[in-house]
């Protein structure tokens, strides 16, 4: 079995609309076609996104060039699902010393989730996914936390990885059996437009 992380393209920060949940801005649609383009080479079976926008239209290109129905899995989700307002790594960044130091500190808490409960989602949703035939090949679009509360898992880590998935990225693992995984490939962006 083959899952295939992605991390989400570049969300859209002054979507007023939508200001916890923005779907993609410009370059996002970007990353997405980038990613269909790499993905649609690959024989998926299945494609599994996070509830949240900026995940779901990431997959929307790899949707429509395979013509494979996306399955919403709540637990993909990003730990900031709760939050009133979306802000990427790099806005929190800007906001100074102190503000990110708080972030690192605690960065699940920080973005709204208790840790352990969003640990227990996500290892709930890769085990779904683990379910699959042995066969398949899995095309997950979901969110910077949450591949790294998955690497730190099968990487045997106490604490969370610490890994900065890069705007559609691709994560690759595999799996012998539903117990017998591995690491193949972290942050992948070979494909992506660096000018973007």
């Amino acid at each position: 079995m083959r899952l295939i992380l992605v991390r989400h393209g570049q969300p859209d920060e002054t979507d007023e609309a939508r200001p916890n949940d923005p779907g993609l801005n410009a370059n996002g649609q970007r990353h997405a076609q980038a990613v269909s383009r790499v993905l649609a080479r690959e024989t998926i079976t299945h494609i599994i996104s996070s509830p949240m926008q900026r995940a779901w239209q990431t997959a929307q290109p790899l949707a429509q060039a395979t013509g494979l129905r996306i399955s919403r899995i709540e637990g993909w989700a990003e730990a900031d699902r709760s939050a009133t307002r979306y802000r990427s790594i790099e806005t929190l960044r800007s906001l100074g010393a102190e503000e990110w130091q708080r972030f690192l500190q605690d960065p699940i808490r920080y973005l709204g989730a208790d840790p352990v409960a969003f640990r227990l989602d996500v290892l709930a949703a890769l085990n779904t996914a683990l379910e699959l035939p042995i066969h398949s090949r899995i095309a997950v679009f979901t969110h910077g936390m949450v591949i790294n509360t998955v690497l730190s898992h099968l990487l045997g880590l106490g604490d969370l990885a610490r890994f900065a998935p890069g705007y559609g990225s691709i994560t690759r693992l595999g799996a012998r059996t539903r117990t017998q995984i591995g690491v193949v490939s972290i942050n992948e962006l070979g494909h992506q437009d660096w000018s973007i």
